[in-house]
């Protein structure tokens, strides 16, 4: 005779994993939809937006001697080249890049949540696939 209680228990662990697993799963999605805001729940065709009018504003006497300086290079290469840079427009220190947090976009973001949750899934089904195997080998 088959021992009713010991198939309705593995029925039961089924069960429960499947539970687990699909509520990871819905809340996964559900706080991605929370997150995201009315991105999702908005009409996918949205209207479109007028172009902006282009602002056109007379180049700076800077820009003039610029541009007349690289024609006279362009019909005369011989003649010898300008001096190197001496300030450049990045941040040279790292404490003025900011924190790591404040940089990242979104989408790292996102990436970073959705490997913490791919790790907790493997390390919770590793725990239950250890414990089945000490549960067998006790038996």
């Amino acid at each position: 005779m088959p021992d009713v209680g010991r198939d309705l228990g593995r029925a039961g662990l089924k069960g429960c994993r499947a539970v687990f697993v699909g509520s990871i799963l819905v809340g996964s999605v559900l706080v991605g939809s929370v997150l995201a805001g009315p991105a999702y729940a908005a009409d996918p065709t949205p209207a479109p937006t007028p172009a902006p009018s282009p602002s056109l504003s007379p180049p700076s006497q800077q820009q003039i001697d610029d541009a007349r300086n690289a024609m006279e290079r362009l019909r005369h290469p011989d003649t010898p080249t300008p001096p190197t840079l001496t300030q450049i427009a990045a941040p040279v220190d790292p404490e003025d890049a900011g924190s790591l947090g404040l940089r990242w976009n979104a989408q790292a973001w996102w990436t970073l949540g959705a490997g913490v949750l791919v790790l907790l899934v493997l390390s919770e089904t590793t725990r239950v696939s250890v414990r089945r195997a000490k549960h067998r080998k006790g038996t």
